[in-house]
């Protein structure tokens, strides 16, 4: 799977995808978050610009309070949220999230972690942008 960084509007994104160039072979990608301390908000809250394109698996977004950085993402427990995506799979089409509730993962190790994984020969691409954590 490829990862790359684009250009919206001027400001850089995330994107992975699984075609080679010439076409698309299986993957898994995982785009995570640096650890975030969000213990002291009352009422935190998760919120990004996605695009897709073609038909293929959705973007899986989720979070953990116990993925340590540098081991396989794959040891550590991870919890799926259920943001609005964009399912137009003729064009990009930002798509804001939504705002996402995340108090329930307050922890001075939290991390939000953006996972494709696509089996070949279906494959979509995905972008990822103006990832904010807030409190409204």
């Amino acid at each position: 799977t490829t990862n790359t960084i684009g250009s919206n509007d001027g400001t850089p994104y995330g994107q992975c995808k699984n075609w080679n160039g010439s076409a698309n072979i299986p993957g898994e990608s995982w785009l995570i978050s640096p650890a975030v301390d969000i213990t002291g908000l009352a009422n935190p809250r998760l919120s990004f610009q996605n695009a897709s394109r073609f038909a293929g698996p959705v973007l899986e977004t989720l979070v953990s309070t116990n993925y340590d950085g540098v081991s396989d993402p794959s040891t550590a427990t991870w919890t799926a949220l259920a943001p609005i995506l964009d399912l137009n799979t003729g064009a990009y089409v930002w798509t804001n999230s939504g705002a996402l509730d995340i108090s329930a993962y307050s922890s001075t190790n939290f991390r939000v972690a953006f996972k494709y994984t696509a089996p070949a020969p279906s494959g979509s691409a995905w972008e990822v942008d103006d990832i904010k954590i807030f409190e409204p």
